[in-house]
């Protein structure tokens, strides 16, 4: 990659994050090639005592390598050895889960065994009734019971004949379908037919679909030989009885045997087994494989198993028995009524088995009413009910609204509940539900509370948070979803009821978890969420799943779980929807504020501010400026919390970087670490522990943008990261986590190289690189260019931010100076012509502007460091190594500009320089559509010029690059830079003004202009000013002195006009308004330089006729002043010389434009021409000079064989000066074209032939006007 960086010993120079190879070892683009060989020569202008030693550089860089590689391999660590606990407890659950399922067959197997006699007889077929049980419930059956009893004591009918179809495709999955609806069993005849020798459930299940209740039957009493009830327990065949070995074919179905004892026959009389058996026995009912009555469990878990109040009466009466029950758990039983339920309820008073009873759970009982609701709340509020009771889960039971205040008390007063679990109880809507809560929240052990799907009123909802962060309340885990009823068309100067208890809560210091999802949350309830939960000290778990937060939501809640100790955040469906108000900007919240402090999110805002005061250690007097009203804010926490007004509205201007930040001007180098500095701390760092516990909220999301983009904004990241959140999303993803994660790691620029090795192809990281290129090429020591922002990028956003940050370093710098407004709104801004979406925003400045996450943004920086004095440009010989590489690249004018903007950092250069290098950048022969390549290098070349505008040495030379400029591109950079920067502060001779009053920097250029002009006692050539209202003003008498102060100078309306004067120093000027710190310069130091574009035709073509007559134009100024002349020349001896001059270039009009020539010379307009104003003919003769030079540099480089090679491909005999100029142009020449060619065209016929093109550089070749350059 560095393979040019170990020329004369430098050793290997800095990696470069935009350098890639390929599969070859070569460079993957064209432009990663030039930048690798312009960065050694680059890093060779610099200050080499400066730059360590080769051996300490390689150890520097080698040490960076294998820390980068140590944290990936600890992250990769920490991953696997976080997961493997997961992993064995998985593999602990399903051993428990096996375990506990070979338990509960070898209870069954048990009870079977005890409660199974021998056959005696097989009379009555399956499924037959008797005439007398008339109650239908009693005929339904569940054979999946069945089929798990007998699995499970090993004891399934074998029949000769045909095999059994237990693997046909009536499987029991398909059977098990169809018990669970309530089904009828067929008459013995049915059953009777013959059929294959199946299994005995088979025969139910098909006897089920033949039930006629119409049909008579025999009556079986019971106990006697023949049985009503469903298949017997008693045989040791399930149910069948012995089968008859005779019977081969097995033509008469199976019967079923008869009770020939009772229930009780093998248990002790009384026993809680017993009494079930004898219920059932009683009652036709159907056992339950329970394990409460199955194993005689403690636990009473018949949870989800669509139990009728005929199958819970059997149990009431085990409780009579029962020595100790430990749990009551009836969840999901939709189908129990009082009618049983409040018998189990009334069995539990004064019963010491229940006493001790820990949980209660109901859950989901719908059909109770206010009997079991009455017996529930004597439970609890008795002392002979259950006072050992530790959870009681009500969820889904309607709690009449007259006992909703007497069932709270009850639980509050009660003394060792823990849990509470009130969901869907219709809280709600009781008028006095803040009585019921303020009552359920007296209970002192109260631990865990679910209040959700209850329907608060406002101010219900806001008591709730004041009742939870009470002293005596002790709630470890409280669930509120769905319980707000916020409405949707709330404005935003309206209190969401949500957003006030969410705010108290961060005062419940013992809270572990807390779920708020389904509250129809929005972005500022993140905002409080952040601000309120950020700094608990025991919340671990937050589900904030389906609330309206929007994508910027994700901003907040991934703070929030990085910078607490949260170790599980749930938020499904959360950044889908919603609608995005202001979003606050914690990384870079600099702005004008104003704020409701009633509103809660307003309130976290302000602490938000105040904490990262705190942690910038800035004090409030210093970051909350113009603060209206004024108010007094803490500058300390109090008991962790900032207590701000609750009532009132502020507005104020918050800035961190007015009193920090670095000296712009001088302390440049210490840019690029400040800003990095200030990025980490208004950023989170993202640990290792929260990194690997964030993986399960990535693999949540379905569309994983907004927390990449969330990372993004509010992160700092590592190459480890990156590579984690790459391997979790799938292989398309890549590309986009590494695009938009890449600048969070710009701390090391090593670390960006690698996440740019985690590119899955070439073809990913040329398109990662062209869309990050801007961002990675990027430097704060030189910000000065022209950008060009798409907003969604992450890495854009980013630039946007860190140039707004810069801006108000300087500008703050400036300020404290006391330097002049140079800005072009009059808010010492360097940012200039903005443009959002192609039009002007509504902002005062940049800095002040929050900024959109979309959209495109547009505008110019014209400002950062000046090089400081005596600062030396680039040596010769590295410059011209540069300069050939430019030339030689083969690249395009963007390739070119990009590469040159990546080193600008490390190279100054001079004016000369600087003008060589705009001419290197030309259009590749091989390109197709030159027409558009062309204007595109002109667009490139304006660029460039102002990238290197302030690394020139010798600004006050400038001028020696301006002349190469069209009129048109001068105007272009005026704009770009300013009038007041881009002003010629040491050689204005010749400036064009074109200046619009209502401009604030236009102004201050018209009004240094007057200043300089009453100075050097000068005069404005043709002003004219245009008001407001379109009149125009000549100014016969003269430019206005008032207009020499600022706040004089009109409001409104254009002035134009040409500045002529001597020469006189005017660094006071470059220093004051142009912040450049140049050494005192004599008049020898200054490279006096004239533009063409400034000097009309007639001027070029006399200074050639002056030029083939005289070797030196002072012979031709005193032949002309005539022996023993004033040293000057007068408008007499001036025509009298011209008339002299026979030239056909001069053929019409003759005095009229050789008057025009010498009122451009006469610079004092005094009707007389001095020795000194002579002299400006010598600048237009240097310019001419070099311009020739840089055209014929030109031909020869774009046509390799010289000037007849270029001559062929242009034309045949003669070409015209639009053939000229368009020839030039699309073969990307940078130069004043239509000047040189007046001067080919001596005859002045508009064409010029072979002859004339070679003589125009024969004659001129040993010219070269740029020797002080």
């Amino acid at each position: 990659m560095l393979r040019d960086g170990w020329k004369d010993g430098a050793g290997p120079m800095q990696p470069i994050q935009i350098l890639q190879p390929d599969s070859d070892g070569y460079l993957a683009t064209a432009l990663e090639r030039l930048l690798d060989r312009l960065l050694p020569i680059a890093l060779e202008c610099g200050d080499v005592h400066s730059r360590p030693r080769s051996r300490q550089r390689f150890k520097a860089v080698v040490r960076k390598v294998i820390q980068a590689r140590q944290r990936v391999a600890c992250l990769r660590g920490v991953v696997n050895t976080l997961l493997a606990p997961r992993i064995r407890d998985m593999d602990a659950q399903l051993e428990e889960i096996a375990t506990s399922k070979k338990l509960r067959q070898e209870n069954v197997k048990r009870f079977l065994e005890n409660y199974r006699q021998p056959q005696l007889s097989r009379e009555v077929p399956v499924g037959q009734v008797t005439e007398d049980m008339t109650t239908k419930p009693l005929l339904e059956t569940q054979c999946r019971f069945w089929q798990v009893a007998d699995k499970a004591a090993g004891k399934v009918p074998e029949c000769r004949g045909e095999p059994r179809q237990s693997d046909s495709k009536q499987s029991w999955i398909a059977r098990g379908a169809r018990e669970r609806r309530p089904q009828r069993w067929g008459l013995a005849e049915r059953l009777r037919r013959p059929e294959p020798a199946v299994s005995q459930w088979d025969v139910m299940s098909s006897g089920l679909k033949h039930f006629s209740a119409a049909q008579k039957v025999q009556k079986v009493e019971l106990g006697l030989t023949k049985s009503t009830s469903l298949p017997s327990l008693h045989s040791k065949h399930g149910g069948f009885g012995k089968v008859d070995e005779t019977c081969e074919t097995c033509d008469e179905a199976p019967m079923a045997t008869t009770f020939t004892d009772s229930w009780k026959a093998k248990q002790k009389s009384g026993g809680s087994m017993s009494r079930y058996m004898t219920a059932c026995e009683r009652g036709n009912i159907l056992p339950k494989p329970l394990d409460f009555i199955a194993s005689g469990s403690a636990s009473l878990n018949a949870a989800n198993w669509g139990l009728a109040d005929s199958d819970l009466i059997p149990v009431v009466t085990m409780f009579r028995s029962a020595s100790f029950v430990q749990e009551v758990d009836l969840s999901a039983n939709t189908l129990l009524t009082d009618k049983s339920l409040v018998p189990l309820l009334q069995k539990m008073m004064r019963n010491a088995a229940c006493q001790g009873m820990a949980r209660l759970k109901l859950r989901q009982c719908w059909r109770l009413g206010a009997p079991a609701v009455e017996a529930v709340i004597g439970l609890l509020s008795s002392c002979w009910g259950l006072t050992g009771l530790k959870l009681l889960d009500f969820s889904g039971v309607l709690i009449p609204v007259r006992l909703q205040l007497d069932f709270c008390e009850a639980i509050g007063e009660h003394p060792n509940l823990t849990s509470v679990k009130l969901a869907d109880t219709g809280l709600g809507s009781n008028p006095a539900a803040r009585s019921c809560l303020e009552a359920l929240f007296r209970c002192n052990t109260l631990t865990a509370l679910d209040l959700s799907w209850n329907a608060f009123k406002d101010e219900v909802f806001v008591a709730i948070g004041s009742f939870v962060a009470a002293s005596h309340v002790h709630l470890q885990s409280l669930a509120m979803s769905n319980c707000s009823s916020a409405n949707l068309s709330l404005s935003s100067e309206q209190v969401q009821p949500a957003n006030l208890m969410l705010e108290r809560l961060g005062q419940a210091q013992r809270l572990s978890y807390l779920d708020v999802s389904m509250n129809r949350l929005d972005l500022s309830g993140a905002l409080v969420l952040e601000d309120a939960l950020g700094r608990h000290p025991t919340l671990t778990e937050l589900d904030v799943s389906r609330n309206s937060f929007s994508k910027l939501g994700a901003h907040s809640l991934l703070r929030l779980f990085a910078s607490s100790r949260l170790e599980r955040l749930h938020c499904a469906e959360s950044f889908d929807m919603g609608t995005s108000g202001r979003f606050f900007q914690l990384c870079n919240p600099e702005g004008e504020y104003s704020l409701n402090l009633s509103l809660p999110h307003h309130r976290s805002i302000l602490r938000m501010l105040l904490k990262l005061c705190k942690r910038l250690r800035l004090t409030v007097k210093q970051a909350f400026i113009d603060m209206q009203p004024l108010l007094t804010l803490p500058d300390q926490e109090e008991d962790g919390v900032f207590r701000v007004p609750s009532s009132g509205r502020v507005s104020f201007t918050f800035s961190s970087t007015r009193a920090a930040g670095p000296d712009v001007y001088e302390e440049p180098a210490r840019l690029d670490a400040a800003l990095q500095d200030r990025l980490e701390l208004c950023r989170v760092q993202l640990r290792v522990d929260k990194a690997v516990l964030m993986i399960p909220i990535f693999e949540s999301l379905q569309d994983k943008l907004p927390l990449i983009d969330a990372l993004a904004k509010n992160f700092i990241l590592s190459y480890a990261h990156v590579e984690m959140l790459c391997s979790l999303g799938k292989s398309m993803l890549a590309p986009t986590v590494i695009l938009r994660l890449l600048h969070t790691t710009a701390a090391s620029k090593l670390c960006r190289y690698m996440c740019l090795l985690l590119a899955g192809s070439k073809a990913q990281y040329i398109q990662i690189q062209k869309r990050a290129r801007l961002s990675l090429t990027f430097t704060p020591s030189n910000p000065s260019m022209h950008y060009l922002l798409i907003l969604s990028e992450a890495c854009d956003f980013h630039l946007a931010e860190s140039i707004r940050i810069l801006d108000r370093w300087e500008s703050n710098c400036a300020t404290r100076c006391g330097l002049v407004d140079n800005s072009q709104s009059g808010n010492q801004s360097q940012v200039r012509n903005e443009l959002y979406e192609g039009r002007k925003p509504c902002f005062r400045s940049l800095g002040d502007w929050e900024l959109p996450l979309q959209g495109r943004l547009e505008f110019d920086f014209a400002g950062g460091p000046r090089p400081r004095p005596g600062t030396e440009p680039a040596p010769a010989g590295s410059f011209n190594k540069l300069f050939e590489v430019v030339l030689h690249s083969g690249c395009k004018p963007k390739q070119q500009l990009q590469a040159l903007r990546a080193v600008s950092p490390y190279i100054y250069v001079s004016s000369s320089q600087l003008r060589a290098l705009l001419g290197s950048v030309c259009v590749p022969q091989d390109t197709k559509d030159k027409k558009d390549a062309a204007e595109t290098a002109k667009e490139v070349r304006l660029q460039l010029f102002h990238i290197f505008y302030y690394r020139l040495t010798d600004i006050w030379n400038v001028k020696v690059c301006k002349a190469r400029f069209s009129s048109e591109e001068y105007t272009s950079l005026t704009t770009r830079l300013g009038p007041v920067k881009f002003l010629p502060f040491v050689q204005p001779e010749q400036a064009l003004l074109e200046l619009d009053f209502a401009i604030h920097d236009h102004k201050l250029a018209v009004s240094i202009f007057v200043m300089l002009c009453q100075k050097e006692g000068a005069l404005f050539q043709e002003p004219r000013f245009i008001r407001e209202d379109g009149t125009e003003d000549k100014l016969v008498t003269g430019v206005p002195r008032a207009w020499a102060r600022y706040s004089d100078c009109p409001k409104a309306g254009f002035f134009r006009a040409k500045y002529k004067r001597s020469v006189k120093t005017r660094t006071e000027f470059l220093a004051t308004y142009g912040r450049w710190r140049a050494p005192a310069l004599a008049k020898e130091d200054i490279c006096w330089w004239s533009q063409l574009s400034d000097v009309s035709l007639d001027v070029i073509r006399f200074l050639e006729v002056i030029c083939e007559k005289y070797p030196d134009l002072k012979e031709a100024f005193r032949d002309i002043d005539g022996e023993g002349g004033n040293g000057g020349i007068s408008i007499l001896e001036f025509e009298e010389y011209c008339e002299r001059v026979v030239d056909s270039r001069f053929s019409k009009n003759r005095r009229d434009r050789f008057r025009a020539i010498f009122r451009f010379l006469d610079a004092t307009m005094e009707g007389n021409i001095s020795m000194e104003e002579w002299g400006l003919l010598d600048t237009v003769k240097c310019e001419l000079d070099r311009q020739t030079h840089d055209l014929h540099a030109f031909l020869l480089h774009r046509f390799k064989g010289g000037l007849e090679q270029a001559w062929d491909a242009w034309a045949t005999s003669r070409i015209t000066q639009e053939q000229w100029k368009r020839q030039l142009d699309e073969a990307g020449y940078f130069g004043a074209s239509a000047e040189l060619f007046s001067i080919m065209d001596q005859p002045n016929a508009g064409s010029i032939s072979y002859d004339q093109f070679r003589r125009f550089f024969s004659g001129r070749s040993t010219r070269d006007g740029c020797a002080k350059s």
